[in-house]
């Protein structure tokens, strides 16, 4: 993986400031449906917003910006003076990009840096973000459906919403080239990148976990580690962690990406009770429970 935290970038010793659904993992849940207490965050609008620290660039500038990178491989249908959002057609997916000349509010980005070790200490420069454009997509019907009487062919929508989700992260990779970009903030997965290793995970990585996911790995006490999940929610599925294991949270980091590329990528939902190989001495086994950093309800994954 290319984003990788070290030992001196504690994640886990801020445990109170989550417990009560504040801080790093707030803002990745989402409504619930009243009557089966389903997470029904997958049917938000998957939204990125990429931080400027010049003025939001005019219509003209996303334009020819997203239509020089994507070379005809996607059309780009430009904004206007009455309508600057610039559209972008992904295979069925609509991406529409939106610069807004104001920061984003309440300090959320900033929030969102919390314990992320790719920053190494440079998440300030966040705070200086003085405009923002937004990316959101749209779907704007199922394959097949003409109006016609046939069957469209739906696609389950937790895979719908992936397909939505990797065409945002797309286009919002290539608007990191804009002058002045220097982050990207995904409010879904409670997570703020810089702009810079946003873009080589979207380039690098069919399923660039931690620009889709927020995936916090640190030290919990003087020789354990812990790492835990904010944003799968959005995909179906419960977030996951592990505490209280034994050396520093390298390999456990990459443990918890490869978890998550594979719950996405393959279409598994892990449940509760479910053993999982990893390649260690003993699977681990899946148990709900209630984080103590987001105070959300979870799959734990502990040595069985």
């Amino acid at each position: 993986m290319s984003e990788s935290p070290q030992s001196d970038q504690p994640a886990a010793d801020t445990r109170s400031d989550h417990q009560s659904g504040d801080g790093a993992g707030a803002g990745a849940g989402g409504a619930v449906d009243p009557q089966t207490g389903e997470d029904l965050s997958w049917k938000s609008t998957p939204v990125a917003i990429v931080l400027l620290d010049h003025p939001a660039p005019g219509h003209r500038d996303v334009t020819e910006l997203l239509a020089e990178i994507f070379e005809g491989s996607y059309d780009v249908d430009p904004g206007t003076d009455e309508d600057p959002a610039t559209a972008v057609s992904v295979e069925d997916v609509t991406v529409v990009v939106t610069p807004l000349d104001l920061p984003v509010a309440d300090g959320e980005a900033s929030r969102y840096t919390e314990n992320l070790a790719i920053w190494n200490g440079g998440q300030g420069v966040v705070d200086s973000h003085r405009s923002q454009v937004v990316v959101a997509a749209f779907r704007l019907g199922p394959v097949g459906d003409d109006g016609e009487p046939a069957e469209p062919e739906y696609l389950d929508p937790r895979l719908d919403t992936l397909r939505c989700e990797l065409a945002v992260a797309t286009v919002t990779a290539a608007l990191t080239a804009l002058p002045g970009a220097i982050a990207v903030s995904i409010g879904g997965a409670a997570t703020t990148l810089p702009a810079g290793p946003y873009r080589d995970l979207v380039a690098g990585n069919p399923l660039p976990v931690p620009a889709l996911v927020g995936v916090r790995a640190g030290m919990q006490s003087e020789t354990t580690s812990c790492v835990y999940t904010t944003g799968l929610g959005r995909f179906g599925r419960l977030d996951l962690e592990r505490l209280d294991v034994p050396g520093p949270p390298g390999a456990l980091y990459g443990q918890m990406c490869d978890l998550v590329a594979y719950t996405l990528g393959s279409g598994t939902i892990f449940q509760p009770g479910q053993a999982l190989e990893v390649g260690g001495p003993q699977p681990l086994l899946t148990s709900l429970e209630a984080s103590p950093f987001t105070g959300q309800q979870v799959l734990r994954l502990t040595p069985g």
